[in-house]
């Protein structure tokens, strides 16, 4: 069954190939951090990477509801996040009305065996986890100040920042 939330076709191609345009992903099952001179992702922009591979089961255990509140934080009522499954369905979410509304699968924010972005509808922020690097690409000064404030408490540590300014 299709949710309300579900991509339609061209919908889901627009945002893939928008990912692909500008930070020209590139999959793969390599492991580690190795940034130079090969990396996942080429994003132009101020972005922060953090390794996930120290969390514990207290850290997953409020990932959810951190990173929803860090969504809160830099959304205004009505805006709508992509979330994004490499090779699976899509959605168009509302993070205020996300919680209400039912959903049969949906992307996470711990990267399981694949790759799920969060990005919105704006393109101006994101979320971006690869799961075999096992890391997290943020991008946008709002989410990345939010995640600043927040990712030890998530148990991660910081690996990488670039600002092109």
């Amino acid at each position: 069954m299709r949710s309300d939330l579900q991509l339609n076709e061209e919908q889901y191609r627009d945002i893939w190939v928008w990912v692909d345009e500008n930070m020209s992903f590139r999959p793969h099952c390599r492991r580690g951090h190795d940034f130079f001179p090969w990396k996942p992702f080429e994003i132009p922009v101020r972005h922060v990477v953090y390794g996930f591979e120290n969390m514990k089961k207290e850290h997953a255990d409020v990932m959810d509801d951190l990173i929803d509140q860090a969504f809160l934080n830099v959304t205004k009522e009505g805006q709508r996040i992509y979330a994004l499954d490499w090779q699976h369905d899509g959605y168009l979410y509302d993070p205020r009305q996300f919680r209400k509304e039912p959903h049969y699968w949906f992307p996470g924010y711990y990267p399981d065996g694949d790759y799920y972005f969060h990005i919105d509808e704006y393109l101006q922020f994101g979320y971006l986890s690869h799961p075999w690097r096992q890391e997290v690409w943020i991008f946008g000064d709002a989410l990345i100040e939010e995640f600043q404030r927040i990712y030890s408490q998530l148990g991660w540590d910081l690996l990488y920042e670039f600002d092109p300014s």
